[in-house]
């Protein structure tokens, strides 16, 4: 696969699962803060969802979504971690493990990146931006 088709690939679906775990917590989150801050991200991820997406069928590729047994998967281990406390602090402290993750990933798709397109290395370089604001901001609440 060509490295822009794979890191656009990551991007994407990386956006999706992140739309996921937001969705998978959202209506746990109490605080008015904390739900405000998650719907952000979450319009957040849905506009990497479109941009990837968007550059993908200008390279006459389709996004490989994620399936929907993993999407599934995502609210039923949320709903699992949220039965012993529903607190905002622990809403924030999954999601920011969430992002870590995703921060990890992304770095490692950034380094290991063979090619030599801008506007794709932006688009990553942005998410990378955006996963690490969302720890800051989710910090306030644990």
């Amino acid at each position: 696969m060509n490295p822009g088709t794979e890191l656009l690939q990551y991007i994407h679906k990386t956006a999706e699962i992140g739309c996921e775990g937001i969705l998978s917590v959202l209506d746990y989150a109490q605080d008015d803060g904390l739900r405000d801050a998650l719907t952000a991200q979450l319009e957040e991820y849905r506009a990497f969802e479109r941009d990837a997406e968007h550059l993908l069928l200008e390279r006459g590729e389709r996004s490989a979504d994620v399936g929907s047994v993993a999407k599934a998967s995502a609210h039923v281990m949320s709903a699992a971690k949220l039965i012993p406390e529903r607190s905002s602090s622990r809403i924030a402290e999954m999601t920011i493990e969430g992002n870590n993750m995703g921060i990890s990933k992304t770095l490692k798709h950034l380094h290991n990146y063979a090619g030599d397109e801008r506007e794709i290395v932006d688009l990553a370089t942005r998410l990378l931006a955006v996963q690490r604001e969302n720890v800051r901001q989710l910090q306030a609440y644990l």
